[in-house]
């Protein structure tokens, strides 16, 4: 009877062991941010070919006369927005912390929609190769809120199309280095190896130990 215990109770051990093992990411459950970031796959970029148009301008998926930009002032306002028409299409005021120098503003002329990756880092890390279709669906994510960003205009300026290698916020750059790991983890982007190491670099100690839960796949 004693050996019949052993066998039934190791069995499931066993089973529990390997399911741990062979986990993928998007199924782990308490994963860190650090772990997030060093699951992309590595590949080297050669920035050749891009162009702006690749990737559409901005759409109203839901035809509801909200465009993406509107649809995430509406969603990132810190008040309810005022509207410049009565049919609520166009913001006409609100209030919008930027999360990249925490500087707040009303008018939405002040603000820009940034692509938390850029669209030509997204292009050079695998966009290239994928269709139209994807990559307009990519400039227009509403789908995980991590994608899309209102920030101050001339902030968005200097940020321009580099990645974390090259450039960083002034204000909380563990949630902005987490938010990139994800929206690449999200639509299977690569990173470069001087993008990897400083992805890793800002999550380190305390904030890479942050727990996240890996956003849907996008593609």
């Amino acid at each position: 009877m004693l050996r019949k215990v052993k066998v039934i109770a190791v069995v499931p051990l066993l089973g529990v062991l390997f399911s741990l093992v062979h986990a993928s990411p998007s199924g782990a459950a308490g994963m860190t941010a650090r772990q997030l970031a060093a699951s992309l796959p590595v590949r080297a970029e050669n920035g050749a070919g891009y162009h702006r148009d690749y990737f559409g301008d901005w759409i109203d998926a839901d035809r509801d006369c909200r465009d993406t930009r509107q649809e995430v002032l509406i969603t990132e306002s810190k008040v309810s927005p005022s509207y410049a028409t009565s049919g609520h299409c166009k913001v006409s005021r609100g209030r919008w912390v930027s999360p990249y120098d925490g500087a707040a503003w009303s008018n939405p002329s002040d603000v820009d929609i940034d692509h938390v990756v850029a669209l030509k880092e997204a292009w050079d890390s695998g966009a290239r190769s994928w269709s139209s279709v994807n990559r307009k669906r990519y400039a227009n994510d509403l789908g995980y809120s991590g994608t899309l960003d209102a920030v101050t205009d001339n902030v968005n300026a200097s940020k321009s199309d580099r990645d974390v290698a090259q450039w960083l916020p002034t204000k909380d750059r563990c949630t902005y280095a987490i938010r990139v790991a994800k929206v690449k983890y999200r639509w299977r982007l690569s990173v470069d190896s001087n993008e990897r190491w400083a992805l890793l670099a800002v999550l380190s100690g305390s904030c890479g130990n942050t727990l996240v839960a890996p956003p849907p796949r996008a593609v």
